[in-house]
């Protein structure tokens, strides 16, 4: 074989070093691409991790008159929630009982007292078409169950729904200590209370376990916030409403308890 000459030598040399800057040109071209492709990967997981958070907050904070309401056919529920001893407004006799699960710190409970209560209770509860019992279900916090023991103290008194209506018409930043012993009191002495046996009461926690044992209840029927209604028709049906509804969403449940 022949030896290459100088010149081609030179001339191979060309070639290569030419072959080397074109591929190092398109290695640069070709790394935008790729950089590019990585942010629009890292773009794409962030919105949807962001669109995840943005779901699960707006089902807890998103005003609950958006959420739906279910029925179930459970006798067996119907006897739990009717059993046992507790506050109830309206007359023994009515069809149906519309059982809520509340806390005395939430703002949707007080809410639905101020503006959706008045009119069940004058539609409803009054005219003997139902009662309205209550359960404790204190998920946000120390004042919620201290809160509920005065409501309970007043109850030996005669007085609860007056002093519920009082601690909803008071509410506080939640566990502020908006709940304490002299504000609690004070409230009993405009309900004309016996204040010693208000006090007596209060400060010996009778009512801890019935409160504990009514958060318990809830959760075990699927409560995860306040308020939430069970409604009881005569044959042991339930609709279950959830969140500061609106009075006709109750009345439609009525409707298809009673009629349906």
């Amino acid at each position: 074989m022949g030896e290459i000459s100088t010149t081609n030598k030179s001339e191979v040399r060309k070639i290569i070093t030419r072959s080397v800057e074109k591929d190092e040109r398109n290695l640069e071209s070709a790394r935008p691409t790729v950089l590019s492709e990585r942010k629009r990967k890292t773009v794409i997981s962030l919105g949807i991790i962001i669109i995840a958070i943005v779901g699960l907050l707006a089902y807890y904070y998103v005003p609950s008159r958006t959420r739906s309401t279910s029925q179930t056919s459970s006798s067996n529920t119907a006897s739990v929630l009717l059993a046992g001893t507790y506050p109830v407004l309206g007359s023994s006799s009515a069809p149906v009982t519309i059982v809520e699960f509340g806390d005395f710190q939430c703002t949707d409970c007080g809410s639905w007292v101020h503006t959706q209560e008045p009119q069940l209770l004058q539609n409803l509860v009054k005219t003997g078409k139902a009662k309205l019992a209550w359960r404790d279900f204190d998920y946000l916090g120390p004042d919620s169950i201290v809160a509920s023991e005065a409501a309970y103290a007043a109850w030996e008194q005669g007085k609860f729904w007056e002093y519920h209506d009082l601690l909803y018409s008071n509410q506080g930043i939640i566990n502020s200590g908006w709940a304490n012993r002299e504000d609690l009191t004070k409230f009993a002495s405009q309900l004309g209370l016996n204040i010693k046996e208000f006090n007596a009461s209060l400060q010996s926690n009778k009512y801890l376990q019935l409160i504990m044992s009514n958060r318990d209840l809830g959760a075990s029927l699927g409560v995860t916030r306040a308020p939430t209604f069970f409604v009881i028709g005569p044959s042991g049906k339930i609709v279950t409403i959830v969140g500061d509804q609106p009075y006709s969403v109750f009345q439609r449940a009525m409707d298809s308890l009673v009629n349906g």
